[in-house]
């Protein structure tokens, strides 16, 4: 495909470039892994079309919706070229500055510019599927506005802000009336107030007569972000983020195309609204990984935030109570301005924090039953501590992290370990799936292909039928709750459970209604949420994302940990937090407990410096797969070695060396039938590292066979 796109735009008649006499030519870009804009011949048409505007093109065999990218900037080859079969829009779809910041994302991610429009555009608007061409080509079809509904979260204005409200806020009017690019660490510990900071930071931007982009992690936290805007601001309020419909995701664009919005909120995909004129863009909880794409087009949204906010002269804030390593790092070393906010409003006290030892045996006492009954993820001193909060008509908060009722499936008579055909990783056995054919068992669920079988089938090895589980995730703890708290009102937040959006903003609500006693969930019910009635939150297990394989673990946990407590005691009561542990010595617990991010800072940068990691280094993760592990295996190792000629020839000019780390297995080393190797790039120069980088992609056709795939991920989040 790519040879034939390189070549294409073939007609009868060789021209050059714009003489005189001569048809036209302009350049499309076309969403496609090209990574330059094709040539075509534009004849016969009553207008040129601007850049930004949509166009219908010939393609190798078939038709494509492309996007004009103006008049080509050097003579193409001696070639025969295809006409514009049809322009789409009179004016430009995209304004000059969005299309100014895609061609950087394009450029700075390695991603092809075409890809990166069908990833900035709803769908309907950009195709290169032939089922979608004629619909596009024919023009939208005429729908209602059908813009989502989002009821106010709350009517009530605090009269005052706090002391320390007050001096952000101030900092921040400051940077907007300079209307210039200034970015703001606002480090504010939960529950310190940042929301309303937020909304009277944009209120003061639309006095102005500027616009404001604010953006959320997850769609969970969208409800009431939103929630929060519209009471203040009522319909000059969008929202935009995949959870929506495609109607309504195509009708709320045009809505801020055509200006009918003064504030955008949403999350990551959002950094991509056609807003003009930003002056404020705000980037809540800045620290959270679902800024990142994990695949196709990996974009970090909270550096492009930055960017965009530059190129459009705005101020941006971002704002947390446990920022990114980098991020701090950077306020300190003055790049950004650092506020603080270091108290509660209404002076409330940060919860208190105890971490519970699980290495310590339970003496059985003389009510062995009951003991024998509690289930393992349920330690003693977190069972007295919810029955004492629920008794006090109080609610509670309980995180893991794992989805599932159970996470290893096996078979004690010959040892069988059920696993994903497709993938290299355990299945995970999901009881009460109501869309299972057996629903007394449920189904066995692969978490990364989505391959399901029958929940505890007969052994495949030794056709045994005493198949057994290990683990535990959110359904099992839910199913536990009901029977040793019969009388409470429980829910659960997940992937599982949260099919519709409508299904999420009623849990969220109910609980903090109090109309639920108890709330089980992932990493969903951690983010940004406020719980009035909430006082205890009980942390099943801290170990787990400490020990992933990951540079940046301790940082993780020590984020997840802080920010799920800090949902405790924000309202009248004071609030209590319990950690389940099997490493109550690590730092990591201790900063947690302390409440103390600077000691955490210092301690994980030490770490970071001395191996070289972000953000005193910077990464490039390369990553092969196919579906031939052999091919992809020869394949990584012949573009390591290319690789490492390269870093020698770097490390000769006398700069900054770059280590090729590598060729490897991925850590999960195969998933939907493709097998996985990856190599990783690493220098304290990005310039060094992009040269690299681009050095390899030059060869790219010559070094990759047509069954191995090579994925680019500049500043990767994950390795695995």
């Amino acid at each position: 495909m790519i040879e034939e796109c390189s070549s294409q735009a073939r007609n009868k008649t060789p021209v050059e470039l714009n003489s005189p006499g001569c048809n036209q030519l302009i350049d499309v870009v076309v969403p496609l892994p090209i990574y330059t804009a094709l040539t075509y011949i534009l004849s016969g048409h009553a207008f040129s079309p601007a850049k930004g505007s949509r166009v219908l093109v010939p393609v190798g065999r078939r038709n494509m919706v492309g996007v004009a990218w103006g008049t080509p900037t050097k003579k193409p080859p001696f070639v025969d070229l295809k006409k514009v079969k049809k322009i789409l829009d009179q004016a430009p779809l995209l304004p000059e500055s969005l299309i100014s910041f895609l061609e950087w994302t394009s450029s700075y991610y390695f991603y092809p510019i075409g890809q990166v429009m069908a990833e900035a555009l709803p769908p309907g608007l950009l195709s290169a599927r032939n089922r979608r061409i004629s619909q596009i080509s024919n023009g939208l079809p005429k729908s209602r506005d059908c813009r989502p509904e989002f009821p106010p979260w709350s009517t009530e204005v605090p009269l005052q802000l706090t002391e320390e409200q007050e001096i952000v806020f101030n900092t921040i009017c400051d940077a907007l009336a300079t209307r210039a690019y200034h970015p703001i660490l606002v480090h504010g510990v939960t529950g310190s107030g940042k929301t309303e900071v937020y909304l009277r930071a944009a209120k003061e931007c639309i006095k102005q007569d500027r616009n404001a982009l604010v953006l959320v992690p997850e769609i969970a936290m969208t409800t009431q972000a939103v929630g929060w805007f519209v009471s203040r601001f009522g319909e000059e309020v969008t929202v935009l983020h995949s959870g929506l419909t495609e109607t309504q995701r195509r009708n709320q664009w045009f809505r801020i195309k055509e200006g009918k919005s003064k504030i955008v909120i949403g999350t990551r995909s959002a950094i991509f609204a056609p807003l003009s004129d930003i002056g404020l863009i705000v980037v809540d909880e800045e620290h959270d990984p679902s800024y990142k794409q994990s695949e196709k087009f990996r974009y970090q949204a909270r550096d492009m935030a930055l960017l965009r906010g530059r190129m459009s002269e705005a101020t941006v804030i971002l704002g947390s109570a446990t920022p990114s390593v980098s991020s701090f790092k950077n306020s300190l070393s003055g790049k950004y301005q650092l506020v603080a906010m270091e108290k509660r409003v209404a002076e409330r006290s940060l919860p208190e924090v105890v971490v519970v030892d699980r290495r310590k045996k339970e003496k059985k006492d003389q009510h062995h039953k009951l003991e024998s009954t509690r289930p393992e993820w349920l330690s003693k001193e977190l069972e007295k501590a919810t029955r004492d909060t629920l008794a006090r008509g109080e609610q509670v908060l309980l995180f893991l992290n794992r989805r599932g009722f159970a996470t290893y499936i096996f078979c004690p008579d010959c040892g069988h370990v059920f696993r994903c055909p497709h993938c290299e990783v355990t299945l995970t056995w999901h009881r009460g799936d109501k869309r299972s054919k057996s629903k007394k068992d449920g189904v066995l669920r692969c978490h990364y292909c989505g391959m399901e079988s029958v929940a505890l089938p007969v052994c495949p090895q030794c056709k045994g039928q005493a198949v057994k589980t290990f683990g535990y995730g959110t359904e099992r703890i839910a199913a536990d709750l009901e029977e040793i708290f019969p009388g409470a009102g429980i829910a659960r937040l997940d992937r599982d459970t949260v099919r519709t959006r409508r299904h999420l903003e009623d849990v969220i609500l109910n609980f903090r209604e109090g109309r639920l006693d108890i709330l089980v969930g992932t990493q969903m019910i951690t983010k940004g949420h406020d719980f009035p009635g909430l006082t205890l939150v009980g942390i099943l297990c801290a170990d787990l994302s400490l020990n992933f394989p990951e540079y940046h673990a301790t940082e993780r946990t020590f984020q997840l940990l802080a920010q799920v407590a800090g949902r405790a005691g924000r309202g009248e009561r004071p609030g209590r937090v319990l950690i389940q542990t099997w490493l109550p010595d690590h730092y990591v617990l201790d900063c947690a407990t302390t409440h103390d991010f600077n000691a955490f800072y210092e301690k994980e940068s030490k770490f970071r410096k001395a191996l070289g990691y972000p953000p005193f280094g910077r990464l490039i993760n390369l990553r092969f797969s196919g579906r031939k592990k052999t091919q992809v295996c020869d394949t990584t190792g012949n573009v390591a070695r290319l690789a490492k000629n390269l870093a020698k020839g770097i490390k000769n000019t006398g700069g900054p060396q770059v280590e090729v780390l590598g060729p490897a297995p991925a850590p999960r080393a195969k998933i939907k039938d493709r097998y996985r190797w990856q190599i990783l790039l690493k220098s304290s120069s990005l310039s060094n590292l992009r040269a690299l980088c681009t050095g390899l992609l030059s060869r790219k056709a010559d070094m990759l066979p047509s069954g191995v795939r090579m994925e680019v991920d500049v500043d990767p989040y994950s390795l695995l």
